[in-house]
Order: C-alpha cells, then sequence, then structure tokens
C-alpha cells in the first residue's frame, strides 16, 4: 500500500490559483495519426465513441478495447481533416494501443503513424483558462488591444473541439479538453520545432507552472479515472465510469470488444463501479475496502490529499454501495473511517 503525500506549498499555491485563476501543466501525452481514404471505418472499428459524427474541428473521449471488451486505452480523438484524426492518450497504454492499431487496420485503407516524437503539449487549467489562454496573444497582439472578442470566442467553444491559434509567433492546435473534471481547460499542441517559442510564452505569462501532482488532484476531485490506476486491461468500461463520461456511442455499428459492453448497456449491469472516498485522513492506495458489516467491497485506486476536501480517493466498488454508506479501509493493523460519495467530488 501507498500513501498520498500532501501538496508541496508551492503545489498548494498552484491548485488555489486552478481554482482561482489559471495554470500551465506540460504533457508528456503519446499522439498517433490515422489517416487514408478509409480511415473514419478504420478507426470506427476499433473504438467504442462514433468517429463518423465527427465533423472536421471537433473531436471526443473514446476507448479502444480487447475483443472481450476490456480497456485497452481511453484517448482524445481530433478531427483535422475529412480522412486525417490525431489520438493522444497516456504514454503507458500507447503500446497496446499502436499493437492493436497496426494488427486491425489494412494498411492499404488507412496508415497508422506514431507521431510521439513530433508534437509538444501543455496544458492550461483553471476557472479562467479562457482568459489564460487569450492573455498568451498572437504574433503581434495582446488581449488588451483584441478587446472582448477573442475571450468571448474562446468561450463558446464547445468541450473537445479545436482548431490552430497563435501563441507568439508560434502556430498551435488548441483544444477545449475536460480532463481535469469540471476545472476548464485547454491543450497546446505544437510542432516540436516549436516548443522552445510557445514554453517561453508560458513561463513569461501570469501564470504559475503546475506540477502532475496538482493535475491528479484535479483529475481525482472531477471523478475522471486514469488507465493504470483506476482501471486497466481487466476493466469493462462502464466500470469505470467511461459511459457516463461520454465515450461510448450504443448507436453505432460494431468495434472489437462491442458484444460485452452492448450486453451490459441493454441487458444487465456491472458488478462494481468506480466511487468517491472522503476520510478523516489519508487512504492507502490498494487498500481493500469494508463494509459495515466487514464484508470486503472494494479496492482504493487513486488517492491524494485536497487542501479543499481533504483525505480523498477513487475506489471500484461493489454496486450495492450506496452514497453516504459508512465504509472502512484496511490499513494494515488499522482501518480508516470513510464514506461513499458519487463522483465527482461537491464542490
Amino acid at each position: 500500500m501507498r500513501y498520498p503525500l500532501p501538496l508541496s506549498p508551492d503545489d498548494v499555491e498552484s491548485y488555489r490559483d486552478l481554482r482561482r485563476e489559471a495554470v500551465w501543466i506540460e504533457s508528456m501525452s503519446h499522439w498517433s495519426s490515422i489517416h487514408g481514404p478509409k480511415a473514419v471505418d478504420a478507426l470506427n472499428g476499433l473504438v467504442t465513441n462514433d468517429v463518423s459524427q465527427l465533423a472536421v474541428g471537433m473531436g471526443q473521449h473514446a476507448v479502444a478495447l480487447t475483443p472481450k471488451g476490456k480497456v485497452v486505452c481511453d484517448m482524445y480523438i481530433a478531427r483535422t481533416d475529412d480522412d486525417r484524426f490525431l489520438l493522444t492518450m497516456q504514454r503507458r497504454c500507447a503500446p497496446a494501443w499502436m499493437e492493436l492499431a497496426r494488427k486491425y487496420i489494412n494498411p492499404r485503407l488507412a496508415t497508422v503513424t506514431d507521431e510521439s516524437t513530433r508534437w509538444a503539449t501543455w496544458m492550461i487549467y483553471g476557472i479562467n483558462a479562457v482568459q489564460a489562454v487569450a492573455n498568451l496573444g498572437g504574433a503581434a497582439s495582446t488581449v488588451e488591444n483584441l478587446g472582448d472578442v477573442m475571450v468571448c470566442g474562446l468561450a463558446d467553444w464547445p468541450v473537445w473541439s479545436h482548431g490552430l491559434w497563435n501563441i507568439g509567433t508560434g502556430c498551435v492546435r488548441l483544444a477545449r479538453v475536460p480532463t481535469a473534471g469540471t476545472i476548464p481547460g485547454f491543450m497546446l499542441l505544437t510542432e516540436a520545432t516549436n516548443a522552445d517559442l510557445v514554453r517561453a510564452r508560458l513561463e513569461a505569462s501570469a501564470m504559475r507552472r503546475a506540477s502532475r501532482d496538482v493535475l491528479t488532484l484535479a483529475r481525482v476531485e472531477g471523478g475522471r479515472p486514469a488507465f493504470g490506476i483506476d482501471m486497466d486491461e481487466n476493466t469493462i468500461p462502464q466500470e469505470a465510469n467511461l459511459d457516463t463520461l461520454g465515450a461510448i456511442s450504443f448507436t453505432k455499428g460494431c468495434y472489437t470488444g462491442q458484444e460485452t459492453v452492448a450486453r451490459v448497456h441493454f441487458r444487465g449491469h456491472v458488478n462494481r463501479h468506480l466511487r468517491g472516498l472522503v476520510a478523516g485522513e489519508p487512504i492507502p492506495r490498494h487498500a481493500h475496502v469494508l463494509d459495515g458489516n466487514g464484508k470486503d467491497v472494494g479496492e482504493v485506486r487513486s488517492t491524494v490529499i485536497s487542501p479543499r476536501l481533504g483525505p480523498i480517493a477513487l475506489a471500484m466498488l461493489r454496486r450495492e454501495v450506496q452514497p453516504g454508506d459508512p465504509l472502512r479501509v484496511q490499513a494494515g493493523e488499522r482501518e480508516i473511517e470513510a464514506r461513499m460519495v458519487v463522483l465527482p467530488f461537491p464542490e
């Protein structure tokens, strides 16, 4: 078992900025592309969402599955042209995705390309993320001489939409993404050759640079699972709430693993779900969760100490556990009292 550490003083300040202004974070995302005359059909046969419904400039959350309906990885898919898609995901699950894509996609119909060295990525998150992006300005522009037009335009961007944008003299692809849960956010993607220029612009901004620990905390508070921690190759997507997070279409055609997902949705249910835990002291990862009768009802996954909520965690719990039920987390020789909450954690 591993206990979470409190945020460092710098991270506490970053967390506060996240909730009152905005912060920037350097991302280590893996990028790949699928392009070709049958790119839509090829990708649609491998992921849970319906990419055929995406207009150019839009994106979506989706999941790749094994033939038995277990999670290979979740990803963000952006349609950049009629026959081209960009995909990003955590690096830890990228090799499995690339193997799956190259196994099932006929290269005569579409080409799968590893673009992880081509792109540099940053995230801007915070209550005022729209203003923070606008403040970065264009090549010869600042928010002062652009007025409110840029801010209002960005504020109207739908979640998962994307488009070309200027940061200083550099061109980036800007995407509105909700991967920090309820906290608004944007992803900046630029050619690696422009990375130093964009990084310098971010470092010169009024925003504080935040660590991955701050983003993890925001993700947990927002109830969003991470592959390798909250879900893995043994997880059915509905167990990780990926259906309620909008990553699954139940009206599209066939895709790898669809049978399991459809059976759960139309004819049954999963026996466990990712839920939130709140406690009075730090909750160790991988600890077992017991109900009031001492029955093992789940396992702790992501665990953090929130400056706002105190010790909280994501846990995979039996579906019969109800909000507010008294629970105990088995931490070695001790037991920690906790209660379950439906995700996301309350504001």
